[in-house]
């Protein structure tokens, strides 16, 4: 049996072929014909990144497919909505007859300037406020231990939900371990994300909003008028 470390490298692994090699077919076989794979990949890895009997790796690797795959949908012009054929969503081509495209994947929230930095106020598994500091060159998404401890309290963050640790390198060159968990939703605004990759910080650290949610996003933006941040999660209810 594999160790916790080993399978999170493998993870982060597999979440980086995938998105090389997902990207590359992108460039060579984005066409029409092959929005029918397209569209059976994107159910399949919802089917398991929804399903809450599915291991924590197995989730959040399932999630981080699902969101490659609505980009890849989107960039050969196919939305994701309800249409006249049906109650549930699906995906179409854009201005399909009866399409009604969802806007609740597209949504702003207010941020606050502080020393120079972002920072958004987000509700992590459903009822633990926090406030982090939007990094786009942090890895992951981090939360300080004093919070994990709380999430841990409440029995929203169990054992089960841990993955292992993992070396990351800081931007100073140094090296620092963490523990590496999923955090079961995390919400901005009025939008959700599951199965996203955490670590847990040092005591008294500062909540980063990295990468492992940045980049499931279709595109964010900071509007520096309204102080917010507009973003897009196709494909994602």
């Amino acid at each position: 049996m594999s160790s916790p470390l080993l399978r999170v490298v493998r993870l982060a692994t597999i979440l980086c072929v995938l998105a090389t090699g997902v990207h590359a077919q992108a460039t060579t076989d984005a066409v029409p014909a092959n929005a029918a794979q397209l569209i059976a990949q994107w159910n399949a890895s919802n089917t398991t990144c929804r399903n809450q009997a599915a291991s924590a790796i197995e989730a959040v690797g399932a999630c981080e497919q699902r969101d490659t795959f609505s980009k890849l949908l989107t960039q050969i012009n196919y939305c994701h909505g309800v249409t006249d054929k049906g109650p549930s969503a699906g995906w179409t081509p854009c201005g399909s007859k009866g399409q009604q495209t969802s806007l609740a994947a597209r949504a702003p929230a207010r941020f606050q300037r502080m020393g120079g930095v972002f920072v958004l106020s987000a509700a992590l598994n459903g009822n633990i406020q926090a406030f982090f500091i939007v990094d786009s060159g942090a890895a992951t998404v981090q939360i300080p231990e004093e919070t994990a401890e709380q999430l841990k309290r409440n029995g929203t963050l169990t054992e089960a939900d841990f993955m292992g640790q993992h070396r990351f390198i800081l931007a100073d060159g140094s090296g620092m371990q963490q523990r590496v968990f999923r955090l079961r939703s995390l919400q901005i605004g009025d939008r959700t994300m599951e199965n996203v990759m955490a670590t847990v910080g040092a005591p008294r650290s500062r909540a980063l909003l990295g990468q492992s949610f940045l980049r499931r996003l279709s595109w964010w933006k900071i509007d520096n008028v309204q102080n917010a941040i507009e973003f897009e999660f196709t494909g994602a209810f």
